[in-house]
C-alpha cells in the first residue's frame, strides 16, 4: 500500500460514534484494516500494537510501530496508516466534550491539558528537535496498559449495563499512566526545552496579528512568520493564548470594535468594514457571539450611560 496524495477526509464523532456517546474501540487487524486513507478526526485516537507493525504517517512524518508501541493522536491531525504486516491494533477513540466536564480548575479539566500536551509531545518533538517521537513504554507500564486496552475492548463489545461508566474510569486510568510515564521519561525535559525555544517565533507571529488583524489572515501566511510547522504552531499558539488562531483574531476584531463604537460619528458597517469585516452582517452576528448583544445595542447602553 503506498502513501495516497489527495485531501485528508475528517470523520467526525457525531457520526463515528454511534454505539457509546463519546467513544469507540476496536481492533485493527491485517485482514480488518483501518485508516489506510489520509484522514483526520475532531476526536482523540490512542493506538496501541498488540502485534506485528505498521507505517504510520502523520503530517509527513512515518513512524514504524511495533508490538508494544502506543500512539496517540490529537484531534484535526492529519495521519494515515499504509502497511499492516501481520499487525493487531487495539484503537481507543473518545471526545474530550463528552468525556469530561467543562469546569475549569477541574482534575478532568488537568487532565484533558496532561493528554493533549502528551500527545503533542509524542507526535512533534521529532520535527521539532530531532527526537525519537516514539514512546517506548517501560516493562511494567506496558503490561498494565495492555491490560486496561484489552479490558476496554471487551467492555466496550459487550455493552452490558453501565459500561459507558467503565470505560471513562478505564479511559481516565489509561491517560493517567500515559502522563505518569512521559513524565519519568526523558522527552518530558526536552519538550520544556523546546517549547522554551520555539515560544519566542510564536509570540512574533502575535504581533503580526496584532499589527495586521483587520486584513485577510491564513494560517500558513502566520506559520510562515514563526517558522515552525502548522501544527505545532497551533499547539503552541493555544498554549500561549488559551485560544485557537481564529478565537484569537476574531476577538480581537471585537475588541478594537469596541473602541470603535465609542465614538458615534462611526457607523456601525464602518466599524466592521474597518476591523476587518467584509460583512456587516457576519459583523454583527460575531459581535453577539463574543459580547452578548448586537453592536447597536452594545451603542444604544454605552451611549445611555454617559
Amino acid at each position: 500500500m503506498e502513501v495516497w496524495n489527495e485531501p485528508a477526509v475528517l470523520f467526525e464523532k457525531s457520526t463515528m460514534f454511534t454505539k457509546s456517546r463519546f467513544c469507540k474501540i476496536y481492533k485493527v487487524t491485517s485482514e480488518n484494516p483501518s485508516g489506510y486513507l489520509p484522514h483526520s478526526h475532531d476526536y482523540m485516537q490512542i493506538w496501541y500494537i498488540t502485534r506485528g507493525c505498521c507505517e504510520h504517517w502523520v503530517e509527513g512524518q512515518k513512524h514504524l510501530m511495533a508490538r508494544g508501541d502506543i500512539f496517540i493522536v490529537p484531534p484535526k491531525v492529519e495521519h494515515q496508516v499504509v502497511r499492516l504486516e501481520d499487525a493487531e491494533i487495539i484503537s481507543c477513540e473518545f471526545s474530550f466534550d463528552h468525556f469530561f466536564p467543562p469546569k475549569e480548575n477541574s482534575a478532568y479539566q488537568q487532565v484533558h491539558e496532561a493528554a493533549l500536551n502528551l500527545s503533542f509531545a509524542w507526535l512533534f518533538l521529532k520535527d521539532a528537535d530531532d527526537i525519537h517521537s516514539q514512546f517506548s513504554l517501560r516493562p511494567e507500564t506496558g503490561e498494565r496498559v495492555n491490560t486496561l486496552m484489552n479490558a476496554m475492548l471487551v467492555e466496550y463489545e459487550n455493552g452490558d449495563i453501565y459500561y459507558e461508566e467503565f470505560l471513562r474510569v478505564q479511559i481516565m486510568e489509561l491517560l493517567l499512566v500515559l502522563a505518569r510515564e512521559y513524565s519519568q521519561s526523558p522527552q518530558s525535559h526536552t519538550a520544556a526545552a523546546v517549547y522554551d525555544k520555539y515560544k519566542p517565533m510564536v509570540e512574533d507571529a502575535i504581533r503580526y496579528v496584532e499589527a495586521h488583524y483587520n486584513e485577510p489572515l491564513k494560517l500558513e501566511d502566520v506559520c510562515r512568520i514563526s517558522m515552525v510547522s502548522k501544527t505545532y504552531f497551533c499547539y503552541l499558539f493555544k498554549l500561549l493564548t488559551q485560544q485557537t488562531l481564529v478565537e484569537y483574531i476574531m476577538n480581537l476584531r471585537i475588541q478594537k470594535a469596541i473602541e470603535l463604537l465609542k465614538d458615534p460619528a462611526n457607523s456601525i458597517t464602518w466599524v466592521g468594514y474597518e476591523v476587518g469585516f467584509n460583512d456587516s452582517t457576519h459583523f454583527s452576528r460575531t459581535f453577539k457571539k463574543v459580547v452578548g448583544i448586537s453592536p447597536r445595542t452594545y451603542r444604544a447602553i454605552k451611549n445611555s450611560e454617559s
